[in-house]
């Protein structure tokens, strides 16, 4: 809810542009790497915003634009995203989870990592940097997920 456009910016390595996001939390502030598809979704975000549409997408980060990335088109912040994303889950069936608990915006959290360690796109020690976790955490959690992504490898 407090991201800003001015959390964001361009991360070159070796020539390839990544998109980096400050994020502060539990654990303190950090730079976090977004996944490629996030930036269409940003893109979409600053479409949608009237009063900062006459910047290009490229300008939001070398103005460092203060206006909060998730806002309605009027400009208008919601206090949660809660009522909105419960919406959703009912319209799309999804309220609750295979055990009958309700998701929550925290289940993203969940799912991120179990898509993340089972694509093996990224090791579980970077995900813990990405996540602001412990390796111990994840491994607690996930390690099912990870014997049985690596059956093949050890079958």
């Amino acid at each position: 809810m407090r991201l800003c456009w001015h959390h964001l910016a361009w991360h070159w390595v070796d020539g390839q542009r990544y998109l980096r996001v400050w994020v502060d939390g539990k654990t303190g502030g950090r730079w976090l790497i977004a996944r490629q598809a996030a930036i269409e979704v940003l893109e979409r975000c600053h479409q949608r915003q009237q009063d900062i549409q006459h910047l290009s997408f490229e300008e939001l980060f070398t103005q460092r634009v203060r206006h909060r990335v998730f806002r309605f088109a009027s400009g208008y912040q919601p206090r949660t995203f809660i009522g909105a994303f419960r919406r959703l889950l009912i319209d799309g069936g999804l309220l609750l989870d295979h055990d009958g608990r309700r998701r929550t915006l925290y289940s993203l959290r969940h799912t991120y990592a179990t898509l993340a360690l089972v694509s093996g796109d990224v090791d579980i020690h970077t995900l813990s940097r990405q996540m602001g976790t412990s390796v111990a955490m994840l491994e607690r959690h996930y390690s099912k997920l990870t014997a049985t992504m690596a059956a093949a490898r050890l079958g």
